[in-house]
């Protein structure tokens, strides 16, 4: 009792009772052996089992009203060591997370990797550059994850940076949006930290690219390893998650570089359908059990050993008969030295369909203007003439949702309403 204040009674079943124990045995007189395989029967079915659901997560809604996404035990600790591995963790590493835990960005980025490697979890939400740098200097962070605008404005001010022990914080996850090559090959080259390009979603798709697998900068900010049967990674999710890219409008399987085609994906990451939503759930997997994940890639690679995102399915801009990704002309504007952010969508034209219109948010002090922009595209970058931009609205800040996501919506229904007749 000294040794445990707090224990109040002792069971025992067992031929001696010592005193002060409840003895169990005379509650056992008169049951028999069928009552009681029954009874360990029962229990086996209530007991909580690896495969259980242990979460509902939302989807961020972006593109249409949130559904359930429930995940299972298995599920989380499976995330969890991929991105251990592919951050290059050790037992006992200190994890800031930026993002709120009620998706996979704030529970598998930091929450599932501190559970299985000890250490310290610090917790930042919501986000405020400055509270973040200042958990980076006094919590002697190892790994945290933040968005490409975010580590694009930290290496143009490098100030910024000083006081974070960049002999522990060896590297950083990011994703959501275009990495650019000289972030990935500046932070790598001034700090010696290594920049971890995720491209992942509550579904269970995961694809880390990482310095294990992708060493050149200019690979890790546009490629992903291509999981499954036919290659060979280092990743440790190289045999858990396979994929396919099938034409959208024909169903036949891509097997070439340069053809866009959407992300399906099988494997051990990937959730079983949509919480009570069975009309949803039969459109979300293919009658072979793979989810359509709605994100457009190509093959890459001299060996097709890579997978390069094209864009969302809802992101194709058809702009009389050709098909533009909105990702593509995206990759190009922050390009410009003027243009810190930007989001492309396709406003309604009565000739051509769509048009091309680009939201974006200026470097401090800087401006262009359209004609600017697109000499920039189509002499600098090379840009087809059918994909210059014909609409420029500057704004203060993209919309995100609270995950930093942008919301192409609010900007479609801006240019939308807009764009109606009186």
């Amino acid at each position: 009792k000294s040794a445990c204040p707090t224990l109040r009674h002792v069971f025992v079943l067992g031929e001696t009772c010592p005193v002060g124990g409840l003895d169990l045995e005379p509650l056992m007189d008169g049951v028999t052996r069928d009552q009681h395989k029954a009874a360990k029967k029962a229990g086996k079915a209530a007991a909580i089992t690896a495969d259980d659901i242990v979460t509902i997560c939302w989807t961020s809604g972006t593109e249409a009203q949130p559904k359930g996404v429930p995940r299972s035990h298995n599920e989380w600790i499976i995330m969890g060591h991929g991105v251990i591995d592919a951050a290059d963790l050790e037992p006992g590493a200190r994890l800031l997370n930026p993002f709120p835990m009620v998706n996979m960005g704030g529970i598998s980025t930091a929450f599932i990797g501190w559970l299985l490697l000890g250490g310290a979890l610090i917790q930042h939400h919501p986000f405020d550059l400055q509270v973040l740098l200042k958990q980076m200097r006094d919590e002697r962070i190892d790994y945290t994850v933040a968005p490409p605008a975010v580590l694009n404005l930290l290496l143009q001010n490098e100030a910024m940076l000083e006081g974070i022990d960049f002999r522990r914080l060896k590297s950083i996850g990011s994703g959501s949006a275009p990495l650019s090559e000289w972030m990935v090959r500046g932070f790598h080259e001034k700090y010696g930290v290594q920049i971890v390009n995720y491209f992942g979603s509550n579904e269970g798709a995961s694809f880390p690219s990482a310095l294990k697998d992708l060493p050149e900068a200019a690979d890790r900010a546009s490629l992903f390893p291509r999981l499954g049967e036919g290659f060979s990674w280092a990743c440790v999710l190289h045999d858990r998650i396979f994929t396919r890219l099938v034409d959208p409008e024909t169903g036949v399987e891509i097997t070439a570089a340069g053809h866009p085609g959407e992300l399906r994906v099988k494997g051990a990451t990937i959730f079983s359908g949509y919480w009570r939503a069975p009309e949803i759930n039969q459109r979300a997997f293919d009658e072979d059990g793979w989810f359509r994940t709605g994100d457009l890639f190509e093959l890459a690679g001299d060996r097709l050993q890579y997978l390069k995102f094209v864009g969302r399915l809802k992101d194709i801009i058809i702009r009389g008969g050709m098909n533009i990704s909105s990702e593509e002309i995206e990759s190009h504007l922050v390009a410009h030295p003027a243009i810190a952010e930007a989001a492309v969508v396709g406003a309604p034209d009565p000739n051509l369909g769509e048009r091309l219109a680009a939201f974006v948010v200026f470097r401090p002090g800087q401006s262009a203007s359209l004609p600017e922009i697109n000499a920039f595209l189509t002499g600098d970058r090379h840009v087809a003439v059918y994909k210059q931009i014909e609409r420029l609205d500057v704004i203060e800040a993209l919309p995100r949702n609270p995950v930093g996501k942008i919301l192409k919506r609010d900007l479609r229904q801006s240019v939308a309403t807009e764009t109606q007749p009186a």
